[in-house]
């Protein structure tokens, strides 16, 4: 969202202040396209207007990156004091990134008060930013944004048509050679010129093309000619992939071949060119952003994925040994307040070590009430090795909600026996207990443990995983980083604004 749209309704006296902490946030370049406009809403303000927009030029100026300053062209735009260059010795025309106008034409062509309700200047790639690619160094020396519709045949239901967009990037290197980088919101490519062997336009009813007809909605940077806003384009390109060499007797890659026209005005074809392109994946976007630690980042995560799935087996099969359970030995007695050191079940353990699965249950518990029992293991001497002391209860009332009711009848817990030998089992009953009398059911199980590691073991597992994914998300949304934003536009009732379509958008 641009700056000026921001500070609509601001009270006079504070725009100033505003507009400096924009600045002082490092969004001089959004700051600086907002200030015709502020010129505009405040005419009192408009010499410390253009001071500030001075200061911001010259910053502008000196930040301008350009591939080769003994070649390129710096100069301010006419209408703002952006700071622009010309780096293509082919560029006939430069439109300025920050208000719209055309430096060579700087009449009204554009249309500014669209450009200044559509563009999101904000975004993570623009017009001076390098890139990385067929061990090259190129810049984006300019941008545009394409809407239209594409029309393509499908065998089952025939042709189908469907709304798109996308943003090229017009592309330079350091030997002056010219190349387009494509974000259509999915895929990104990269485009170059090409001569095919025997050029033939595809006729609008070749089922092997999917059919395109655009128009241009933004445009900004330096250019061959001079784009107009709303000019028509044509475009027909194959699916299926061509091999072909990415240079004169070099090797062979598969690259989409198609055909691009642009219109004019009475919609005839007055240039074409025929362009050849192959996708980008998002990890080579990275690399060619200049992302490559983030990358590295992602690499190791993904290893660090395959390493554990890998483990998994074993770690399933480490799980199953260690619970792998042996014979379960049941045991029921009475006890009441009356009953001390009763003796039940004996435990043959015989391997140090041995984890054992208890499960203490007693059948009944008076309401509101509660019951102890102490619970021991004796070596074959008779001596204590463990005690535990169980805690049951029952309890239940009434409130808003209606009639409620809660209780604690079993208890199940582990315990690890270091030597091996026989061991007695005794329980005595807690005098104190409200509930005077129950019977208890012992089950002791051997080689059983806890499950609760295992189970933090999968959560961890699982969010290690779910937090792998957002970190791949990542490397689409960088990748997806380069396209051009535009905000959605309103009418003064707030609803969106629809725009009547032209013969350039339909099809024939």
């Amino acid at each position: 969202m641009q700056i000026s749209k921001r500070l609509v309704g601001i009270h006079p006296d504070k725009v100033l202040g505003a507009l400096q902490q924009h600045i002082d946030a490092g969004h001089e370049k959004s700051a600086l396209q907002a200030i015709p406009d502020l010129q505009l809403q405040h005419p009192q303000f408009h010499n410390e207007l253009e001071q500030q927009k001075a200061r911001l030029s010259a910053k502008l100026i000196e930040g301008v990156k350009v591939l080769d300053r003994k070649t390129a062209e710096v100069f301010r735009c006419v209408n703002c004091g952006g700071g622009l260059a010309r780096q293509n010795p082919e560029s006939t025309h430069v439109i300025c990134q920050y208000c719209g106008c055309d430096a060579e034409h700087p009449a009204t062509n554009i249309h500014l008060e669209r450009w200044n309700k559509a563009l999101d200047l904000e975004s993570n790639f623009t017009i001076g930013d390098f890139f990385q690619y067929n061990n090259q160094r190129w810049q984006a020396i300019g941008v545009q944004l394409f809407s239209g519709r594409v029309r393509e045949y499908d065998s089952e239901d025939g042709w189908e048509t469907n709304f798109s967009r996308y943003t090229t990037w017009w592309m330079l290197n350091e030997t002056r050679e010219l190349a387009w980088l494509v974000d259509d919101g999915s895929d990104r490519y990269w485009s170059e010129k090409f001569i095919p062997e025997k050029p033939a336009v595809p006729d609008s009813k070749d089922k092997n093309y999917e059919h395109g007809i655009w128009k241009l909605e933004f445009a900004a940077g330096e250019f061959s000619y001079q784009p107009k806003l709303g000019e028509a384009h044509q475009s027909a390109e194959s699916p299926r992939l061509r091999k072909m060499p990415i240079t004169p007797g070099g090797k062979s890659v598969g690259f989409y071949t198609g055909v691009e026209s642009r219109l004019d005005k009475n919609d005839k074809v007055k240039e074409i060119e025929f362009i050849r392109s192959r996708e980008i994946p998002d990890s080579e976007m990275f690399t060619a952003l200049g992302k490559d630690l983030e990358l590295t980042d992602i690499k190791r995560w993904r290893n660090s994925i395959r390493a554990l799935i890998v483990s998994l087996p074993l770690l399933l099969a480490v799980a199953f040994y260690l619970n792998r359970g042996g014979e379960a030995v049941t045991q029921s007695v009475d006890l009441n307040t009356a009953s001390t050191d009763v003796q039940m079940q004996s435990i043959e353990v015989k391997e140090a070590g041995t984890m054992m699965q208890l499960t203490a249950a007693v059948n009944a518990i008076n309401n509101n009430s509660w019951l102890g029992i102490n619970f021991a293991l004796q070596n074959s001497e008779g001596e204590p090795q463990y005690d535990k002391y169980l805690e049951f209860w029952r309890e239940s009332g009434r409130d808003s909600d209606g009639a409620w009711q809660e209780s604690k009848r079993s208890i199940k817990w582990h315990v690890r026996i270091d030597e091996p030998g026989t061991y007695q089992t005794v329980v005595s009953f807690e005098p104190a207990s409200t509930t005077t009398k129950t019977q208890l059911r012992l089950e002791s199980e051997p080689n059983r443990t806890s499950s609760t590691p295992f189970l933090f073991g999968g959560v961890a597992g699982f969010l290690f995983m779910m937090l792998f994914r957002s970190k791949l998300s990542s490397v689409t949304a960088v990748a997806a980083s380069i396209a051009v934003k535009l905000k959605r536009r309103f009418e003064p009732g707030g609803k969106p604004k629809r725009e009547r379509k032209t013969a350039k958008e339909q099809w024939s």
